[in-house]
């Protein structure tokens, strides 16, 4: 088992850092922890066991004491975290949750290394659990050994001889009362589909192990000529419309796929055949894929986009003039004479015939805008479409407006409905505290 853990830290160069060990307090966990005391000097490492507790269960709380005292037996630091009280209790929340602080971790100890330790039996759970739900080949490959800051030295480790090891060693560890209750898919292939698996053959383990295997083998094929096609039709991220439209179907699917595979892990047929559908049927548009990732088919490029639409976080009334700060800008309104010339559209600075309130935020629905020089009002997005704002910028332009009417989208042009023509003028002016907009 020693020698799995060793050739696993050679492949990956882990040596002369500190290492984030995923902590549970079960036996995977226990003897994760306890093989890298034995090569920690050898790879001079420096190892954190970092413990989690969802407060789902009352022995979340024995665990931490646990974690503290297997730490301190080890020679280890520790960090332990709780959930807040009132975040919700379900797989994927408490997935997020943990995750979230496996990526804290390792930015406080300063190390691109945490160790995860799932094993062979868990990736063959996922494996089934997989097909069952439905998969394409990439989900065959199961449980990847590294990802990201993410490294699972012990998938080629089965429970069995996990559990071997801690009896051997005499080692303890806590027994998670959840791993009881077959409500959970997990837990139902565990304890009620895979014993009949070992009915069948009792190598099943070992041979569904092997299936992964080739699987990850002919998907690191299949990944090499989807990149190779990738990079001829793309540039700088994005990828030419006319080009990708005239692939095969089956190299479009690849190709969405692959450029999805970091930013979504639920991806299914459906959504990436949704987006292909949506990719053929417009050439100026943009999909949500979920709350913050957007697929924008914009001049001619296919391209995904990672924002939040801005406008929901935050907004500034005014109600006189005077000195305003608002996300990244400080504005300054005052009342002037009638000037001689005004400022021209696309400066830090315009004019304005005000009559207060009036708000800085970003668009919503039902926005209209009157651009200086035409008569009539138009929707706001019809302008920006005109006009050819790229749409990841739409979100982030602050604007001016009264209701729903916009006076000024600033750094850009001013509403003919807010021209100044007789003494009531207001200058406006600002800056940006960064270069980022919003």
């Amino acid at each position: 088992m020693l020698e799995v853990l060793d050739e696993f830290l050679a492949k990956y160069s882990i040596a002369n850092k500190n290492v984030v060990i995923a902590f549970s307090g079960g036996p995977d966990s226990v003897v994760l922890a306890s093989l890298i005391k034995n090569v920690a000097d050898k790879y001079n490492l420096k190892p954190v066991l970092c413990y989690f507790n969802h407060r789902w269960r009352h022995e979340a709380f024995l665990e931490e004491e646990f974690t503290k005292n297997f730490a301190q037996k080890l020679g280890f630091q520790f960090y332990i975290e709780r959930a807040p009280e009132n975040s919700k209790k379900n797989e994927e929340t408490a997935r997020n949750l943990r995750y979230d602080f496996l990526y804290k971790c390792a930015k406080n100890f300063k190390t691109d290394a945490v160790l995860l330790a799932h094993n062979k039996n868990d990736n063959v759970e996922t494996l089934i659990y997989r097909i069952i739900k439905g998969t394409s080949v990439s989900g065959l490959t199961s449980i990847p050994e590294h990802r990201d800051i993410f490294y699972r030295p012990m998938l080629d480790i089965s429970k069995e001889d996990i559990l071997n090891y801690i009896k051997e060693n005499n080692l303890e560890y806590m027994y998670d009362s959840s791993n009881d209750c077959s409500v959970h898919a997990r837990n139902l292939i565990r304890k009620e589909i895979l014993p009949l698996f070992a009915k069948i053959n009792p190598n099943y383990l070992q041979n569904i192990s092997s299936l992964i295997e080739n699987a990850a083998l002919s998907r690191k094929i299949l990944d090499k000529t989807v990149l190779d096609i990738y990079e001829q039709i793309s540039f700088d991220s994005k990828i030419n419309y006319d080009k990708f439209v005239k692939l095969e179907k089956e190299y479009r699917y690849e190709i969405l796929n692959m450029i999805l595979y970091d930013k979504l892990k639920n991806r299914d047929k459906k959504t990436i055949l949704k987006l292909d559908n949506f990719i053929l049927n417009n050439r100026n548009s943009k999909i949500s894929i979920n709350s913050n990732l957007f697929l924008i088919v914009n001049n001619d490029r296919i391209f995904l986009d990672e924002f939040k639409p801005y406008q929901n976080y935050s907004s500034l009334i005014i109600n006189k003039e005077g000195d305003y700060d608002f996300q990244n800008i400080k504005l300054s309104i005052k009342k002037v004479k009638f000037p001689k010339t005004f400022p021209l559209s696309g400066e830090k600075r315009c004019c304005l015939n005000l009559e207060f309130p009036v708000e800085l935020r970003y668009r919503k629905q039902g926005d209209v805008f009157s651009p200086i020089g035409l008569k009539g009002k138009m929707k706001l997005k019809e302008y920006f479409i005109n006009e050819k704002f790229p749409m990841t910028d739409r979100d982030k332009l602050i604007l001016l407006a009264k209701g729903n009417d916009i006076c000024w989208i600033l750094g850009y042009k001013i509403s003919e409905n807010y021209k100044v023509s007789n003494d009531n003028c207001f200058l406006l002016e600002y800056e940006e505290i960064n270069d980022d907009i919003g």
